[in-house]
């Protein structure tokens, strides 16, 4: 071997330990996480993890994101965790958008959908945001139907040459919660399976200044109210 080889193959051997290192610590982060996300043994718990994810605290999911939120989520980070950590458990949301993919328009409605175990807080959220002026659909437990007898999803997303890509509101399973939450503590996914569910969709194409305000201003409103 030349002399001039063997820094080279030094710096791989360096190279190489530290990508084995590097793959080491994240199955031990990973094996942590997911007995984190098993032992949650309510919805309110599943939401303190999802806050966690949320902010960086947490690489995983148990529905497979990996790596924490898509960058179109990362500005809406804070008032995401913030419903979290007040008990309401975020499922999916998408922020408002108007762009051009291919030469040709994309459209985005903000929304989100949230599980929610207390009744008095589903129905406030849910009255408080008709009176804001967002679509609404409120889901009581076991119910196929909202409580103004709605039923189909919503459109939030759409493509131009291809229709309607995403459409958002229409009640979520039992089935498909526990597909949602695979590997999470039983009690706490039957919690969220059995928990209100609702959706809040800003009527107008591509506004993003609305809804994320709206659920801040609830949130905030009751964090004052006497308890």
């Amino acid at each position: 071997m030349s002399t001039a080889a063997a820094p080279n193959l030094w710096a791989a051997g360096i190279e190489a330990r530290g990508r084995l290192a590097g793959w080491l610590d994240a199955c031990r982060r990973r094996r942590a996480e997911a007995r984190a996300w098993y032992q949650a043994g309510t919805l309110e718990e599943l939401a303190a993890l999802t806050a966690r994810w949320l902010r960086g605290q947490m690489l995983w999911t148990p529905n497979g994101h990996v790596g924490g939120p898509d960058p179109e989520t990362l500005p809406l980070v804070d008032v995401l965790a913030d419903l979290n950590l007040a008990g309401i458990l975020t499922e999916t949301s998408q922020p408002g958008e108007l762009a051009v993919l291919h030469r040709r328009p994309w459209r985005q409605r903000a929304y989100v959908t949230v599980f929610v175990a207390h009744p008095e807080v589903a129905q406030t959220l849910a009255a408080q945001a008709a009176k804001a002026g967002l679509v609404v659909r409120a889901y009581r437990p076991g119910r196929s139907v909202d409580e103004n007898g709605e039923r189909d999803a919503v459109d939030v997303t759409t493509w131009e040459g291809h229709g309607v890509m995403t459409g958002m509101g229409d009640r979520i399973s039992p089935r498909a919660v526990r597909r949602i939450f695979p590997g999470c503590g039983r009690q706490a996914v039957r919690e969220v399976a059995t928990a209100w569910q609702v959706t809040l969709i800003d009527p107008q194409w591509g506004r993003d200044t609305v809804l994320w305000p709206f659920l801040t201003h609830f949130l905030n409103s009751r964090q004052t109210v006497p308890a």
